[in-house]
């Protein structure tokens, strides 16, 4: 099973993937969407590995956000950045370059600092 320094590297990669995109002239606004889901993916990821958990399913995942108290207050955010990438994948759903800022501004930001806070606690 991956460790949390692996999965942490992970998400910087998808990061670094998103990053790699000039937003306003990509037509590939749909991986970009994807790629935010990952990086928040293994965020979470990171901390469950700290916990012993190795989700493989996203309705184990889920699960864990109910158990565990200190994941709670960013399963809205996960969540969000999840659907975002299924609608991309699945519905062709297309987004604007405002709109995939704002998920890395608003929903990635915040599912990184949290998991960086909460990984630090004793």
């Amino acid at each position: 099973m991956p460790t949390q320094q692996q999965h942490l590297a992970q998400a910087k990669h998808n990061e670094d993937f998103v990053n790699s995109f000039d937003l306003p002239t990509t037509h590939y606004l749909d991986w970009v969407a994807t790629g935010i889901y990952y990086a928040a993916l293994h965020y979470v990821e990171s901390y469950l590995a700290l916990q012993g958990k190795h989700p493989r399913s996203d309705k184990y995942r889920d699960e864990m956000f109910q158990q565990l108290r200190d994941l709670r207050a960013i399963y809205a955010d996960f969540r969000t950045l999840r659907d975002y990438s299924r609608a991309a994948r699945y519905d062709i759903q297309k987004f604007s370059a405002t709109e995939v800022e704002s998920m890395i501004r608003n929903e990635l930001n915040a599912v990184r600092q949290h998991i960086t806070t909460i990984s630090k606690s004793p």
